[in-house]
């Protein structure tokens, strides 16, 4: 049970005095166990030069685990020759629980702490990633981590790595290399040689010139190393990551159903998404989200675009949808629900949105990957700080979709058209109904009621290939099951409609 006011505990484990003028050249190396809630991370690496006066020197020994997660025991290393560089004579070293940090449980444990001399030559990767964000210098949410990219939104994505020569040697012939593969297909393979590199520095390096993916289809696998010409002792010299290119869809997510978030769990307020960074100028025809296992068959889902602002106020809801079985995941699963928006909404160029879906009813939203603190958000009412926005580093299975024939399915191609459902259905007032062209046609579309009745006709004009909707009216019309018939030259298309008032 989380009582109402937990304490953040402060505490340290503090090393006797050390003297390391005769091995200036160090690094610390420990295991560890722990897990923490419910803000930053409170298990600091501290070091000290003068005796333990003060702690100038501080390493984060919880970077890479998520809040509120145990992922076993730990080996780490952290170099300490910059560190103890001002007096290596009067070195101490602490492990901090640091309250500051705004956490109140659960346990940290460490075992086997020792303090060993570096080998003459040994490069370290210590990071590696498609981007580099920092939240207290970003200006936008552009250098996030982006997990799929859609066809409009490609730009220079930052590749870079951070390496540390933890060795006691200068390298002067240190290389950096940075390769994209598709497949069997070689997109970038990019040498960067690396300026005079003393021990214990930390240097990111970026890929240079930048590198822009094509626009094709497909999983783009990136490969780090660092190499010189000396013999290393150790083989962490390589990192990965890898992104996804699709003609459509952008989002943050691993693209499978690996979690989920439900709230409170009882069916009350929940609103979830990510903070987007759009680079051109696009139009979001909907909102795509992955539903989990036991969500409530028959609850309601809407997607919502909003601002990036205090209150992040809405811009624009989608029609609602009724959960059904058909849509739900488990784990492993990678169907996404379409929420579509009845107008399509106009983005902006260099301006960050975010994009959420609002459950009415007890629904499980998917989830799969690691956000940046700050980046992806849940609206609900905590048990300890009721209710108000809180950012999760969990990310959602949230996406935006620039598919303009969103909601025409496979089946409902032929002949050279396609036909989609009509949203809202059933219709209240007007309808809007997708369709696409694989080549130009003169396109007029028919209404007729269930005794074959031509109740409405409306003509398009002469389209060229490509993918458009229309707007139908439907207040005239009675309540009760109406047929609409796409037209195009002579081949068409029929599906049924519900309009209510």
């Amino acid at each position: 049970v989380i009582v109402a006011s937990p304490t953040n505990w402060e505490g340290s484990l503090v090393s006797p005095l050390l003297d390391l003028s005769s091995t200036p050249y160090v690094e610390i190396e420990f295991q560890q166990r722990l897990r923490y809630c419910c803000q930053d991370a409170p298990n600091f690496l501290e070091v000290s030069t003068d005796g333990g006066v003060t702690w100038p020197t501080s390493f984060s020994t919880a970077t890479g685990i998520d809040g509120n997660a145990d992922p076993g025991t730990q080996v780490r290393k952290i170099n300490l020759t910059a560190a103890i560089a001002a007096d290596p004579t009067m070195v101490k070293v602490r492990f901090r629980h640091n309250a500051e940090a705004g956490t109140s449980h659960y346990h940290w444990q460490l075992d086997d702490i020792k303090i060993q001399e570096l080998a003459p030559f040994d490069l370290r990767m210590t990071g590696s990633g498609n981007t580099a964000w920092d939240f207290n210098t970003a200006l936008t949410y552009d250098s996030i981590r982006y997990s799929v990219f859609p066809y409009n939104q490609l730009r220079p994505l930052g590749l870079n790595m951070t390496v540390l020569n933890n060795g006691s040697e200068t390298q002067d012939d240190v290389v950096a290399n940075f390769t994209v593969m598709e497949g069997s297909n070689e997109i970038l393979n990019q040498d960067q040689p690396v300026a005079s590199f003393p021990p214990g520095e930390t240097r990111t390096i970026f890929v240079d010139p930048g590198f822009t993916p094509p626009a094709v289809e497909g999983t783009y696998n990136v490969s780090y190393s660092i190499t010189s010409g000396a013999v290393d002792p150790t083989a962490d010299n390589t990192g990965s990551s890898s992104f996804q290119v699709s003609e459509f869809l952008y989002g943050r997510d691993g693209g499978t159903y690996a979690g989920f978030e439900d709230g409170n769990g009882d069916g009350g307020t929940l609103i979830l998404g990510n903070a987007m960074y759009i680079a051109n100028d696009a139009q979001l025809y909907s909102v795509a989200v992955a539903l989990g296992n036991s969500s409530e068959i028959g609850a309601l889902v809407v997607g919502e675009l909003r601002n990036v602002d205090a209150d992040f106020s809405v811009i624009a809801t989608s029609q609602e949808v009724v959960v059904e079985q058909s849509m739900l995941n488990g784990t492993g699963g990678n169907k996404f629900t379409q929420l579509i928006f009845d107008n399509p909404q106009a983005l902006s160029a260099g301006s960050d949105y975010l994009v959420t879906v609002q459950v009415f009813g007890n629904v499980r939203i998917g989830t799969n990957g690691t956000s940046e603190a700050q980046t992806s958000y849940i609206y609900y009412i905590s048990p300890t700080q009721g209710e108000n926005w809180f950012f999760t580093t969990t990310t959602p299975m949230v996406r935006m979709n620039f598919n303009p024939t969103v909601g025409i399915e496979d089946e409902d191609r032929n002949n050279g058209i396609g036909l989609g459902q009509n949203f809202p259905n059933p219709s209240t007032g007007t309808t809007t109904i997708p369709y696409e062209l694989e080549n130009a046609a003169k396109v007029s579309f028919q209404v007729r009621d269930l005794s074959g009745k031509l109740v409405m006709e409306q003509y398009e004009g002469s389209r060229a290939a490509g993918n458009y909707r229309v707007v139908l009216d439907t207040n005239t019309l009675p309540e009760g099951l109406y047929s609409y018939t796409i037209i195009a030259d002579d081949v068409r298309m029929t599906k049924r409609m519900t309009v209510i008032h």
